[in-house]
């Protein structure tokens, strides 16, 4: 949508009054739906705030209940971007897990293939002191 016809829509939707703003929200959501349009899929922690919204609006929930479920919603999702930023360190500490020498193992990968090198080596040096 170009600027032009955004902001001549929000002057308009900035002189309704709340319920008819809720009303062309229906109407986008309608609109997104018969044509197919793919919005990203909204978190959990923003379903619930505009649930909150959508009450909030209706007046059934007080505004002390409302800041609470606020907070809460907030808490829980600073809480999720821990959760995620921890398992983002662990799975970094995990492909990047020193291998037996001490070093780094490159692409994730063990370096398996040292002993039977150190066994053929030996082998090699039986072989030639035996001709010796």
């Amino acid at each position: 949508m170009n600027d032009n016809l955004k902001s001549k829509i929000v002057r308009r939707l900035d002189d309704l009054p709340d319920e008819l703003g809720r009303q062309v929200l229906d109407y986008l959501d309608f609109l997104e739906s018969k044509y197919n349009l793919s919005r990203r899929a909204p978190s959990t922690v923003q379903r619930l705030a505009e649930n909150i919204e959508d009450r909030i609006g209706i007046g059934s929930v007080t505004d002390m209940a409302t800041k609470g479920a606020a907070q809460v919603a907030e808490a829980a999702s600073k809480m999720m971007e821990g959760l995620a930023a921890a398992g983002r360190v662990v799975a970094d500490e995990l492909t990047a897990a020193p291998s037996k020498d001490g070093e780094e193992a490159e692409d994730g990968e063990e370096q398996a293939g040292a002993a039977p090198t150190d066994e053929k080596d030996e082998k090699d040096e039986k072989e030639e002191a035996g001709d010796a």
